[in-house]
């Protein structure tokens, strides 16, 4: 959803212009914009009887970049054009980054009906107006020089080709792999068909005139049935191919059920005269219930039916898809349209995940609702050692403001990122937003993931959580990383002023390196999750003849480093002695014996206490868990919801920080309930 800033909290504010406001408008910003093209500052609408005048593109190769001091910021702005190749030779693509627009922030694809100017529809449809007003990127993809959309199949090789320039680290901007998409009229087929292709890319749909017939129906049929296949990691393969770290045959099997494209949702809206069939597709593939919902804007709804459904993307939350059809004609360009297209579309949010087994849709946060409603504080700053603008959001669920005050303080959770991730993305790929609303804690996420930032953070959270009428609890702060950011987990455990600042670490899929010398070595709890086609080993131990490296290859050592280093300073034994003779327990519902190949979808999507994707494993001081090394069957690299809330009710909701430095109190059945057990250093 749209997001909102003060003065302080962006470069520049989203905004629509009328073409006599520029000059005013450029006179105050022209030190920070010197690079934009003037045709790219300003969306759609004269006033009263004056004609409206929209932005011209202009080549993105013109434009220089801003500089990479504005920190998770695009580094161009404007309207632009562009080329990709497609079938033997070059076609035109536009993209709209409106200023204010944020690194690896979802994007919005759009085909363009026939026979249109593109400025002047997308002006007239309000596009530019919504790319204003929440900080979104356009892409958009035109019909060839006919003006007019040809055969589909060549025409789907334009849309991938176009729609592969949403890179974390592209060219000329950084997209978040995972997309929003609207297609009109003639335009809609190719995109569509891009969308079965592709569903683990997908957020939601719009479709406004999509028709179809046999042979159309046809292809989509077989998108759908095709088997998710083999990615840079092998997440969805039964390890055919892949070689041990002898170069030898991998002996693993895959361990769950195969899927096909038509197994993943994607919450989709019909808008206009909708062929019956594209009905019918997508309403399987969302598991759409028989009885609709009237609704004024999106005609009728089919919500999924999530005590029939299957879907692993819509699992471990409350999150259900949908397929709404409003029937009848409709004008393309019509602004009022164009409205509950983005509404429909942003009311869904999630990850990129290239593991079926690990992808997932969320609801989206209304960030500019958040912040209005004193919910959420936004911010950026230059902080003490850097030269770059980092950004760090604060967010205070409701339930939080229910049950704590200034004078009864509430847990907090700092979030720290993967490489290449901002606190935007990391808010959303998390869903740690979900998290603290279900269990009601402070979320925390923040652009940059140094030891020395985190410090200073600290203290500028509690600030905020104040003047959001909320006091932060000292003894109740815990901090949580991801991938890089578990790495970064590590080191603040290494630190001696962020082990006595937090009552609990956790990473998942975290990187490892060696301490220094000075590192601290004092206790402290740490729960960890790695997943079964992770970028390094998950197995417990290092890998053998035969076993899975992880898919860095280089790095498989990786995990069991971590595993030994983690033994050795939380409980006194090596990683070879626990292997020998072990002390730790097991629980969950995957032993290795249990896991036949092909096990059922629903082990995922309908988890019980004894039947779960989760084996974990947990190390005890005098009775007191201390290490959590847990193994998440089916995931890839990314974490998944169902990691964060196991982490939450496992490990984060049961930890506090003792009176003295460097200890910890352990309460099995939550904070405040029984007594606790007190970890001390002995």
């Amino acid at each position: 959803m749209a997001k909102a800033f003060d003065d302080q909290q962006a470069p520049a504010q989203a905004m629509k212009f009328q073409r006599r406001d520029l000059g005013k408008w450029l006179g105050a910003q022209a030190v920070l914009f010197s690079a934009l093209p003037l045709a790219g500052c300003f969306g759609g609408g004269g006033g009263g009887d004056e004609p409206n005048v929209y932005p011209t593109a202009t080549p993105i190769a013109d434009t220089a970049a801003q500089p990479a001091t504005i920190g998770s910021y695009q580094r161009k702005n404007g309207y632009f054009t562009w080329s990709v190749a497609a079938g033997g030779a070059d076609r035109e693509i536009e993209v709209y980054i409106p200023p204010g627009a944020r690194q690896r922030e979802f994007w919005i694809g759009i085909t363009l009906p026939n026979g249109v100017q593109s400025n002047q529809f997308l002006g007239d449809a309000g596009w530019f107006d919504i790319a204003d007003e929440n900080s979104a990127c356009l892409l958009v993809m035109k019909p060839g020089s006919s003006g007019s959309w040809g055969e589909v199949t060549a025409e789907l090789a334009y849309v991938t080709a176009a729609m592969g320039t949403l890179v974390s680290s592209g060219t000329h901007y950084s997209a978040l792999t995972y997309h929003y998409v609207v297609g009109y009229g003639a335009g809609a087929a190719a995109l569509q068909l891009y969308a079965a292709k592709t569903p683990l890319s997908m957020i939601s749909q719009v479709y406004v005139d999509a028709a179809a017939d046999a042979a159309y129906n046809a292809l989509l049929a077989a998108a759908g049935n095709t088997q998710v296949g083999a990615t840079a990691q092998p997440n969805h393969m039964d390890f055919a191919g892949y070689l041990d770290i002898n170069g030898n045959p991998v002996t693993q099997r895959r361990t769950f059920a195969a899927q096909s494209y038509r197994d993943v949702p994607i919450p989709t809206w019909f808008v206009g005269n909708t062929a019956p069939s594209l009905l019918s597709y997508w309403a399987g593939v969302n598991d759409a219930g028989i009885l609709p919902v009237a609704d004024k804007d999106y005609g009728q709804i089919y919500w999924q039916d999530k005590e029939v459904s299957n879907a692993i993307a819509t699992a471990s939350s409350a999150v259900r898809s949908q397929v709404a059809v409003k029937s009848g004609s409709v004008k393309l360009d019509d602004a009022s349209l164009t409205n509950k297209i983005y509404r429909f579309l942003s009311q869904y949010s999630g990850y990129d995940n290239n593991s079926v087994y690990g992808h997932f849709i969320t609801k989206r946060l209304d960030y500019k609702a958040a912040i209005a409603s004193g919910n959420m504080i936004v911010k950026n700053h230059v902080w003490s050692g850097s030269t770059t603008q980092q950004t760090y959001i604060v967010y205070v669920p409701e339930i939080v403001k229910k049950n704590y005050s200034a004078a009864k303080p509430a847990p907090v959770l700092f979030c720290t990122h993967g490489a290449g991730q901002t606190a935007f993305v990391f808010m959303e790929a998390t869903d740690i937003k979900e998290a603290a609303e279900k269990y009601g804690f402070i979320a925390v996420t923040y652009d940059t993931t140094t030891t020395a930032y985190l410090t200073d953070l600290v203290g500028m959270v509690k600030q905020d959580c104040l003047a959001l009428g909320v006091a932060a609890d000292d003894t109740r702060l815990y901090v949580y990383g991801q991938s890089a950011g578990g790495g970064a987990v590590t080191n603040f455990a290494r630190d001696a002023t962020l082990v006595n600042t937090f009552a609990a670490f956790g990473h998942t899929s975290g990187t490892f390196s060696n301490p220094a010398a000075a590192a601290s070595t004092a206790l402290l709890p740490l729960y960890v999750i790695y997943g079964e086609y992770d970028y390094w080993p998950m197995k417990l131990g290092p890998v053998g003849a035969g076993d899975w490296r992880g898919s860095t290859n280089n790095q498989s050592d990786r995990t069991a480093a971590m595993q030994d280093y983690w033994l050795n300073r939380l409980i006194g034994r090596t990683l070879a002695a626990e292997l020998a003779s072990p002390t730790y327990s097991l629980m969950d519902g995957l032993a290795g014996s249990e896991v036949p190949q092909n096990t059922p979808i629903s082990l995922i999507v309908k988890p019980t206490a004894t039947a779960n994707r989760y084996k974990t494993y947990t190390w005890n001081r005098s009775g007191i868990p201390v290490f959590v090394f847990g193994q998440s069957y089916g995931r890839g690299h990314n974490q998944i919801p169902g990691d964060i809330n196991k982490m939450w009710e496992e490990w984060f909701s049961k930890w506090q920080k003792g009176d003295q430095p460097n200890t910890f109190r352990y309460w099995k059945d939550g904070v405040g309930t029984g007594q606790p057990a007190l970890l001390t250093q002995a």
